[in-house]
């Protein structure tokens, strides 16, 4: 109640329509778990009880806007999509960029602790010093700043020795929803010796969300044998992509067809950023494992500190 209160008051805040919040996130962007499209599909399956919040310059313009879920989380923080059961669909949710013009600046009565390094001038109440080291891993991309020459040229080689070996690559959309989602479960099983529980979570977020997945299927042999799902999202100066989870047949090891399909995903998201001009923000998500470090940079993620 006092939140809601201050919010207008005093924060300079006031109640928006999703109309507006999309106006927002057409102009600034954001990442995928804050894509209006993606909160309709959410907004739709669970009680997020949402509501939008709008910051506007006097002549009317917006600054940006955020949505929040049941009054008291911003929309995607994680503990309230573990209360919902939104955990069950593959999403990466490790990292929340709020659809912000850069010269915005205020207080968000909402805590989190997966603030983007995007915001990071524009919420006062934010600190990404104390946040235990939260960081986020970003893929380094193939230009001269990104990957070292002598990754590439490794790579390079591991991708021709898999081709020579008859292997095949096929772009995600050529496959239907169910055709993805039984590689995807097939592969996972293969790397991880268990199988996903969310079938039908995931065929839903395919059939309905289709447009925002990116990546290939590697086949050798004839049958699929490394696959990663990744969700793409675009803003007006970056394309934001999401690796979630994946998984490779381990019998075809020595063609590395993990790494192979590693590298055609961030190669071919690299050229899409290129040929669009705009920047790649490729996540791996939060830096759990020692190979993301061959791959990516990390940048740290903030703390909204709760009012």
């Amino acid at each position: 109640m006092i939140k809601n209160l201050m919010m207008p008051t005093f924060l300079g805040w006031r109640a928006g329509t999703s109309s507006d919040y999309e106006t927002c996130h057409r102009q600034y962007g954001g990442s995928f778990i804050t894509h209006p499209e993606v909160l309709e599909f959410l907004h739709a399956r669970f009680d997020c009880s949402p509501s939008v919040h709008i910051k506007q310059n006097r002549d009317g313009t917006f600054l940006g806007a955020f949505c929040a879920w049941k009054k008291a989380h911003l929309a995607g923080d994680t503990p309230i999509t573990k209360k919902l059961g939104i955990v069950h669909y593959p999403f990466n949710k490790d990292e929340i960029i709020l659809p912000f013009h850069q010269k915005l600046r205020g207080v968000i009565p909402f805590k989190t602790k997966l603030i983007s390094s995007f915001n990071r001038k524009n919420i006062f109440n934010s600190t990404f010093k104390m946040n235990s080291d939260r960081a986020i891993c970003i893929a380094k991309g193939c230009g001269p700043d990104g990957l070292s020459s002598k990754t590439k040229s490794s790579r390079k080689r591991e991708f021709a020795k898999f081709l020579s070996a008859g292997g095949q690559i096929f772009d995600q959309s050529m496959f239907s929803p169910d055709e993805l989602t039984t590689i995807y479960f097939d592969l996972f099983q293969a790397r991880w010796g268990q199988r996903p529980g969310n079938y039908s979570e995931t065929v839903d977020m395919l059939t309905s969300l289709r447009s925002f997945f990116f990546g290939h299927v590697l086949f050798l042999a004839g049958s699929p044998c490394a696959f990663q799902l990744i969700t793409k999202a675009e803003s007006p100066q970056w394309i934001n992509f999401d690796y979630v989870n994946g998984g490779y047949d381990k019998t075809h090891h020595s063609f590395c067809p993990g790494t192979v399909v590693t590298w055609v995903n961030i190669k071919s998201a690299y050229e899409l950023c290129e040929s669009a001009g705009k920047i790649m923000r490729y996540s791996f998500g939060r830096p759990t494992a020692e190979y993301k470090d061959r791959w990516c940079r990390k940048e740290p993620l903030g703390r909204i500190l709760s009012l």
